[in-house]
């Protein structure tokens, strides 16, 4: 089931809309990354939330093309696919990148880009010490906890959109999905 409607939607997503780059702007990103965590996770729970996430982005851009990854840090890919025509390759490989930088750092791919720029380098070598044909500092891949691990679990990237929107829209799905959750466990009860 999908959320309720676009307008609600977007004015429960304000806030995860990043603003300017700030020490507070950080603490905010990493608040959000430890916010949701799943109570489980396996490929049935991956499944759910990317077809959650594709719902909702079909809903919010239909327009767009949109590539959705769920993936452990071990590479395996536990969920892929597009929202519409006009993905190509190019996509595939941002995601990668934006994954890999989620896994090395443990935060999402926004919040490591808002920390290059807050340390006022120009490159990711330069921050970092890392390459930017393996990482990418654009936001889109957020980490995926469960409760009681503060280990990355898996990496929800999303990658089409402007990079605060692709921030958004996994960020906010993840937490209307748990919502959902929530109520569908309650209401079983």
């Amino acid at each position: 089931m999908s959320l309720e409607s676009n307008s609600a939607f977007r004015n429960s997503i304000s806030s995860y809309i990043p603003k300017g780059v700030s020490f507070n702007e950080l603490e905010e990103l990493e608040r959000q990354e430890k916010k949701h965590p799943l109570p489980t996770f396996d490929f049935e729970v991956a499944f759910a939330l990317g077809c959650f996430v594709r719902e909702n982005a079909i809903r919010l851009f239909p327009d767009k093309a949109i590539v959705i990854d769920i993936s452990l840090p071990s590479g395996q890919c536990l969920f892929h696919t597009t929202t519409n025509h006009g993905t190509a390759l190019d996509n595939d490989l941002w995601v990668q990148r934006k994954r890999n930088t989620v896994f090395r750092f443990g935060h999402s791919s926004l919040f490591m880009g808002r920390k290059m720029s807050s340390k006022k380098a120009k490159t990711m070598e330069e921050a970092f010490y890392i390459s930017h044909e393996n990482y990418a500092v654009h936001g889109g891949a957020i980490p995926l906890f469960v409760e009681a691990i503060d280990a990355v679990v898996a990496c929800l990237t999303v990658s089409g959109l402007k990079q605060e929107e692709d921030h958004t829209l996994a960020m906010a799905t993840l937490g209307g999905f748990l919502q959902k959750q929530s109520q569908d466990h309650l209401s079983l009860d």
